[in-house]
């Protein structure tokens, strides 16, 4: 590293200092990313462009931020196909029918691509101890989450169902993930750190049932059945897993049926959920979120038959999607089809749907022999995602974006963290 020049100078002698105390600033900001995300999710994001800005300095200055290794080659050429395949489509659009529509899509997730800095800065950084600072903020996270709905619930419904995270489903969302994360680390840590994680698990179980959302909740639920089967079959043995996993779904069980009954709103949503799946095309049910859902998946799957290469256009989803619904059709006042695979496959056909998929599916593949601690956060993280997709938009909201991008960053980073002697992170 060379340092000629007064940027360059300023650049290592005060703002980086030294190996330790830059591996020590870094920490610091993971931390505040992964605190904010599920109770203050714009917070998150600020800070989380902050990382980015100073990884830009380190890419400037410093030539080994610039290479990036077989882990992270891979996982960039999947983010960043999937933002090119929107470039390619709000491109084409804007050249045949004279819209810039779909140039939103586009600004929303250009962090795909220019994240990539970040991950070789912070592996140049990664110091043993930030194991337990990434699932202690997770931790903490969670809790500050609660701590803003407990306190500013009776003041604000609003703090009740979504603390600061921008709306109740993106609460839910970081809820999911965040204690899910704080069950997996369990079995990973002793002494005070588990404490905290059973903590921060059982604040996040808390935040998710009462964001009243339950689609995120239902994900939950599976994501947890199936990270215990998992890890079961490839660590830890298949009955000791099912001894936990039941635990954890009785904890679950309890609390859930606590916190919704002491809930008459949830209560009445959730007992009309239930009538409305038994009675899909009863017109007499109350329920019409659901039924409403169901007419858009139809109207997106009649839309993406007639053009499954080409897509309409994110812009143009919705449009096209109540033109193939004429009874339901004007019902549709969405950003989104309430389904993160059919809004791609209506907006960009099949190649959007490809790279969807392989922003999921790559950072697995490529981390599938990552040490266990990292393997299981890595799987409930993408599972979590996959599933909470299935009823929600994915990849258009900033905050959860860059809750994605951030998590995967630091999967990579961790992984690179040696194997303890005797212990099975």
């Amino acid at each position: 590293m060379e340092r000629t020049g007064r940027l360059s100078r300023f650049y290592w002698d005060i703002v980086y200092r030294d190996d330790a105390s830059a591996s020590f600033c870094w920490a610091c900001g993971l931390f505040a990313v992964f605190l904010l995300f599920p109770g203050g999710g714009s917070g998150g994001s600020i800070v989380g462009i902050g990382i980015w800005l100073f990884a830009l300095l380190n890419w400037a200055f410093d030539r080994r931020g610039r290479h990036f290794d077989e882990i992270e080659r891979p996982i960039i050429a999947a983010f960043s196909a999937y933002c090119l395949v929107m470039v390619v489509f709000a491109v084409s659009h804007h050249v045949v029918h004279g819209s810039k529509g779909g140039f939103g899509a586009v600004y929303g997730n250009l962090l795909f691509i220019f994240f990539a800095p970040v991950m070789p800065v912070l592996r140049q950084a990664v110091r043993p101890y930030w194991l337990e600072t990434f699932f202690a903020a997770n931790a903490c996270g969670a809790i500050l989450a609660v701590l803003i709905m407990v306190i500013g619930g009776p003041f604000s419904q609003e703090l009740l169902r979504g603390a600061l995270s921008g709306n109740p489903l993106i609460l839910a969302l970081g809820a999911v993930v965040s204690g899910l994360l704080c069950v997996h680390g369990l079995l990973f840590f002793k002494g005070r750190m588990r404490l905290l994680l059973a903590i921060g698990a059982l604040a996040a179980l808390y935040a998710l049932v009462s964001s009243g959302s339950r689609g995120p909740l239902l994900a939950y639920c599976i994501t947890l059945a199936a990270y215990a089967l998992v890890m079961g079959y490839r660590y830890f043995g298949l009955r000791f897993m099912a001894v936990r996993a039941g635990i954890a779904a009785l904890i679950v069980a309890l609390l859930a049926v606590g916190v919704i009954k002491a809930d008459p709103e949830l209560t009445n949503r959730i007992e009309l959920a239930i009538e409305r799946i038994s009675n899909p095309d009863g017109e007499a049910v109350g329920e019409q979120s659901i039924s409403v859902r169901l007419a858009l998946y139809r109207a997106g799957l009649s839309a993406f038959g007639e053009r499954p290469l080409t897509g309409y256009g994110r812009q143009n989803v919705m449009q096209t999607a109540a033109l193939h619904d004429p009874q339901q059709g004007a019902r549709f006042s969405f950003s989104h089809l309430h389904n993160g695979y059919l809004t791609d496959l209506v907006a960009s056909g099949i190649l959007g749907l490809v790279t969807l998929l392989a922003v999921f599916l790559v950072p697995l593949y490529v981390l599938r022999k990552a040490p266990p601690v990292v393997f299981g956060a890595l799987f409930c993280t993408v599972l979590s995602y996959m599933l909470y997709g299935m009823s929600n938009l994915l990849f258009y909201h900033d905050v959860s974006t860059l809750y994605y991008l951030s998590l995967i960053t630091a999967f990579c980073v961790l992984a690179r963290l040696p194997e303890r002697g005797g212990e099975v992170y």
